[in-house]
């Protein structure tokens, strides 16, 4: 249920990445699964910090189309409006998108009001306009960064889903906040107890704070086992796989390197800095077309020199 944007998740669930298929950052993935899981109900209090009331239901929207496209989360109101919030964590161009959404709900329920809101959980602050201004059509869409919600808020909220979330909100006391989500997640029977935890830290990264949220959960005693939770395993599992790879290649690579600095020494002498740089900076697969040239190649500089 991928499109070329990456749209993966029905309307109940959210989608931080905007490209799940091609995602070069994987951790957003992991993002996606721990905000899908928090909220299969409707974030009750952050809604009425978005907009100021409650939802009554969420709404199914999927657009009649070759490709799939959905949005992230859309609520019917109390007052009968409908409320779309797309998540985003990058900076990003979203003007077309979110007007594409506005089009396709309004067809969907054209008796209803419709307030579309870009929730914003990234990193980085977002700096550039939202809307779009031309000269036969003007549209704009709220744009909220969530460290501008006061954590109080949602740790104002019974649900623990909410209470999670206010790791990404502004925080007088992160430590004191941190104590008391955990404080909360302590409550929980051992599998779900398991389950929270890991989506707080999961969570806790967007804003660098896995280390304190890890060292506050061993002062309190808290333990979690990743491969204890079904939805996450597959992806930690990946996250090592990757990560053992990685180290394969990092070895070769240093091997590789090492063995054209002995044989370049050998046949040309001390290496001067340049040439040694350059090797620690290049490819593996240059590194052993450089090594296939030493036979030949009457310079130092002609054996470096830069693949054609």
């Amino acid at each position: 249920m991928t499109d070329q944007d990456g749209y993966l998740w029905p309307a109940r669930y959210l989608n931080l990445t905007g490209n799940i298929v091609e995602d070069k950052d994987k951790n957003r993935s992991q993002y996606d699964t721990t905000f899908k899981d928090l909220f299969k109900q409707p974030p009750q209090r952050l809604l009425h910090v978005l907009v100021g009331q409650q939802a009554v239901a969420i709404l199914p929207v999927e657009f009649a189309s070759t490709q799939k496209r959905v949005p992230d989360l859309v609520f019917l109101m109390e007052d009968g409006s409908i409320v779309h919030v797309e998540l985003n964590s990058k900076p990003e161009e979203m003007d077309w998108r979110m007007l594409m959404y506005h089009t396709f709900i309004r067809q969907q329920y054209p008796d209803k009001i419709l307030r579309q809101k870009l929730l914003y959980v990234g990193d980085t602050r977002w700096n550039q306009q939202v809307g779009i201004e031309e000269e036969r059509l003007s549209f704009q869409y709220d744009l909220v960064d969530i460290r501008d919600i006061d954590c109080r808020e949602l740790m104002a909220s019974p649900h623990l889903e909410e209470n999670i979330l206010a790791i990404l909100c502004r925080m007088s006391d992160q430590n004191e906040t941190i104590r008391e989500i955990l404080y909360r997640i302590s409550e929980l029977p051992d599998k779900a107890r398991a389950d929270a935890l890991t989506k707080l830290v999961i969570l806790s990264r967007l804003r660098r704070l896995e280390t304190e949220v890890k060292r506050e959960a061993e002062k309190m005693a808290l333990t979690f086992n990743v491969m204890e939770n079904d939805v996450l395993r597959p992806l930690f599992l990946q996250e090592r796989m990757d990560g053992e790879l990685a180290g394969e290649r990092k070895g070769r690579h240093e091997g590789e390197a090492a063995v054209l600095t002995r044989l370049l020494q050998h046949r040309f002498g001390d290496l001067p800095p340049w040439a040694s740089q350059k090797i620690a900076d290049a490819e593996l697969a240059t590194l052993e077309n450089w090594s296939l040239r030493i036979l030949d190649a009457p310079t130092l500089e002609s054996v470096l020199a830069d693949p054609s």
